[in-house]
């Protein structure tokens, strides 16, 4: 297809965002397909991504499940300071639904150290997870990573998040 007045169209566009799939050096599971029915599962995930970012300010990833939750891809949504990562619902579900997403999961990291989650974590994740309800495209937990530990959000109830099945 032709653009449209310098214009490109959405099939001739190459958009670089949605490119981003799981490599095979973080597949944590040895047959290929990591699973998110559990934190400790996500959390292996997330350590080889978060081994590849910059320890010294925060990332927000978003992993994109399957309707069996298998993480089949996942994407760095925006990196921040060293003590605050902004996300933008827009972009995450943008990215979501151009990833073929039938779940999703959020987690941050805290250079910090701490695991404690804070009331602008809890705000922001209860905006995504309305927005989610709304295109039907769930938001199953919020993970806060650090290197040693990590806290689930849906395993300390802060949310009300979608049910895993």
């Amino acid at each position: 297809m032709r653009d449209l007045n310098g214009i490109a169209t959405v099939y001739e566009r190459r958009i670089k965002t949605v490119t981003l799939k799981r490599s095979p050096e973080h597949i944590a599971d040895p047959e290929g397909k990591p699973n998110a029915d559990r934190p400790d599962e996500v959390y292996q995930l997330l350590t080889a991504i978060y081994s590849h970012l910059d320890d010294d300010q925060e990332h927000l990833v978003m992993l994109v499940l399957n309707v069996s939750n298998d993480v089949v891809g996942y994407k760095v949504i925006s990196s921040g300071t060293q003590s605050s990562g902004h996300g933008d619902a827009k972009i995450i579900f943008r990215n979501a639904l151009m990833l073929g997403a039938a779940k999703i999961i959020l987690a941050h990291n805290h250079p910090s150290g701490s695991l404690k989650v804070s009331d602008a974590d809890i705000a922001f994740t209860k905006k995504v997870i309305e927005a989610g309800r709304t295109l039907d495209l769930p938001l199953v937990d919020h993970i806060i990573y650090t290197p040693n530990a990590y806290t689930s959000m849906r395993a300390e109830d802060c949310c009300r998040f979608e049910s895993l099945t």
